[in-house]
């Protein structure tokens, strides 16, 4: 195969990875406030903070990818 080729099935492969990838972190995304209610109720206020700054990288790399998409 030559590299042509073999770009062109990396480019179908990335696009056909980041929607999946977006998916995934759409569906993780849907968990967010059950999972917020739960530290608020078991956690302290340190798991909080860190379940909060998991959930603004995750919406960051969210925007990355529908970028990436619709580009």
């Amino acid at each position: 195969m030559d590299n042509d080729q073999e770009e062109l099935d990396q480019d179908n492969m990335g696009e056909a990875d980041g929607g999946q990838a977006y998916q995934t972190l759409v569906d993780w995304v849907k968990t967010v406030p059950g999972a917020i209610d739960d530290i608020k109720k078991n956690g302290t206020e340190e798991d909080l903070r860190r379940y909060k700054e998991k959930v603004k990288m995750v919406v960051d790399k969210l925007k990355e990818i529908e970028k990436k998409l619709s580009g």
